[in-house]
């Protein structure tokens, strides 16, 4: 790394980590919460006259799926009118929208599980104007927040939980209270992440995307050095160009969701072990190659500890250590073995176990280790028996040519204006990956070439394995691959960039034309308010529903 390297980085995080940070989410929410239960379960409102009420919305507390029923008090029958008997209000910090439609002076919720945390309700009379009942202050934890809602921007995802943040979120916050864990199907590692997000801005959607944002700027370095040892300078700029212009490279670190940091980890450690391979063969064995080789081990344990793809990770590097040691017989091999053992086995078992302190506070199973137990065994049922369909599934052939796009939120914000979060991956990039990947794997089968043999067997640990997986999986899936695709792409670059002097130009033009596909996907991929007709518009393949 010298200077030039430095300002290039410098620019292309910086204008990345601006656009990533532009809109992530709303700094606020609500936090107070009223507690219903099976002895205090009815809230009765009195909005002073009759006044036409078009819906309501209830920001849930940390508990999902509660039901509910709505009445309208008959002043002329003296008793109550149901509105609805069968309210389902299922999505945690968020604002889920009630219709009501009815013109009432008195109204009555009655909260029908156990236990209902409400943080806030808004009522949304026919005119649009927001309603306050005239005994508020009966119910003060109800009504305190109102000026946290925002007509426009609130129930969208700026200012409510998307997709699988009701699931990642949601715990990150249980961790922190000492709660029962929600979601168990994957290890603790990514949610605590989360939650440090959640401890510096509070539980709104800033304080718990917080993290995934700076994840996911962190890997354009690492990708930027991945590609330095790999190529040269303009070629790991490309690499990190195309990186911060992937679509959903871009999303998910807009996400409380733990795919970013698995992704992360699994990138470093590939990252350590071609340190390690490199300076090992630079005649620097012992300590100095072994340290990378130490670290390598940490960010596998790391990388277990947020989600299982890490063991699909930890095989391909195993494999490319093993060639390695085939064709570079080390000098002190039983150390090194010895050394491995410790790092790549006893280490990340130790992350994997001190991950779950998260749940010392209240383990599920009574004890941390029996939780440690139960939780691992209930993960791999959950994998190995679901059995469940979604809309948005893909097998795992559809993903590199990014045949169905994962709608992760979509909302009106006016009669034309959508706000929609797609997680798709950038055309530019995914469709040229693909004859990259095959030029790569012909690079190593055939020309027996170093580099190309690396990427090919690191993007095939994190695809091939997906190949026997019988559960429905979505494109995000393929993340973790892509960024090997990336780096495949930027191995072809290079043979480009080398081949003929105008070779660069052929560079420079895809690169812009890279940024070009994600300005022109940014309005479907941010969330940001643009037109409806618009976003129909970027529909390119039949099944892309990028809006609804």
């Amino acid at each position: 790394m010298n200077k030039h390297d430095y300002i290039i980085l410098g620019i292309i995080t910086f204008i990345f980590a601006v656009l990533v940070f532009i809109r992530i989410g709303s700094f606020s929410a609500p936090i107070t919460t009223y507690l219903a239960t099976q002895d205090n379960r009815d809230i009765v409102l009195d909005l002073g006259s009759n006044i036409p009420l078009s819906h309501a919305y209830i920001f849930l507390g940390h508990l999902d799926n509660r039901s509910f029923t709505i009445s309208a008090f008959n002043v002329e029958k003296d008793m109550w009118d149901l509105i609805d008997g069968s309210i389902n209000v299922s999505s945690v910090f968020a604002w889920n929208r009630v219709e009501i439609n009815h013109t009432l002076r008195y109204l009555g919720f009655v909260a029908m599980k156990e236990e209902t945390y409400l943080n806030e309700i808004i009522l949304v009379a026919k005119d649009g104007s927001i309603v306050v009942p005239r005994n508020a202050l009966e119910y003060p934890f109800l009504f305190d927040e109102q000026d946290k809602f925002s007509p426009v921007y609130s129930p969208t995802y700026f200012g409510s939980t998307m997709f699988d943040e009701i699931y990642h979120g949601r715990t990150a916050f249980e961790f922190i209270h000492g709660l029962v864990a929600y979601e168990t199907t994957h290890p603790p590692l990514g949610k605590t992440i989360i939650s440090w997000g959640i401890r510096l801005f509070g539980m709104n959607p800033f304080g718990f995307r917080f993290m995934s944002a700076i994840f996911g700027i962190l890997m354009l370095p690492l990708i930027y050095l991945f590609a330095k040892r790999l190529f040269n300078t303009f070629i790991a700029a490309s690499v990190t160009i195309l990186l911060a212009f992937d679509c959903m490279h871009f999303t998910l670190s807009r996400i409380a969701t733990i795919d970013i940091f698995a992704a992360f980890f699994i990138l470093l450690m590939f990252y350590l072990m071609l340190c390690y391979f490199q300076i090992d063969r630079a005649g620097n064995p012992g300590l100095s190659s072994w340290i990378p080789l130490g670290l390598c081990g940490i960010s596998m344990g790391l990388a277990i500890a947020t989600k299982w793809t890490g063991i699909y990770a930890g095989a391909g590097l195993g494999l490319i250590f093993l060639w390695y040691l085939l064709n570079h017989y080390p000098a002190k091999l039983k150390q090194l073995l010895s050394f491995c053992v410790v790092f790549f086995g006893l280490v990340p078992v130790l992350i994997y176990l001190v991950s779950y302190r998260s749940f010392v506070a209240n383990p599920p199973s009574g004890s941390l280790i029996r939780t440690i137990i139960d939780n691992t065994i209930g993960m791999f049922s959950y994998h190995a028996e679901l059995v469940a369909t979604h809309y948005y599934a893909t097998p795992f052939y559809d993903w590199p040519t990014i045949r169905m796009p994962l709608l992760y939120a979509t909302d009106p914000v006016s009669e034309h204006l959508m706000s929609s979060v797609s997680v798709m991956g950038n055309p530019a990039i995914w469709w040229a990956g693909i004859p990259c990947i095959l030029f790569c794997i012909y690079q190593f089968l055939i020309k027996k070439e170093l580099r190309a043999g690396f990427l090919t067997i690191a993007y095939l640990a994190q695809y091939l394995p997906w190949f026997f997986v019988s559960r429905i999986t979505f494109i995000y899936h393929y993340f973790p691959a892509s960024l090997f695709m990336i780096l495949m792409i930027g191995y072809t670059l290079n043979q480009i960039a080398a081949f003929r002097p105008w070779g660069r130009k052929i560079v420079y033009a895809y690169l812009a034309l890279a940024v070009i596909v994600f300005v022109i996907f940014y309005p479907v991929i941010s969330g940001i308010p643009f037109s409806r007709d618009y976003q129909f518009s970027l529909r390119w393949l039949k099944d892309w529903i990028l809006v609804l």
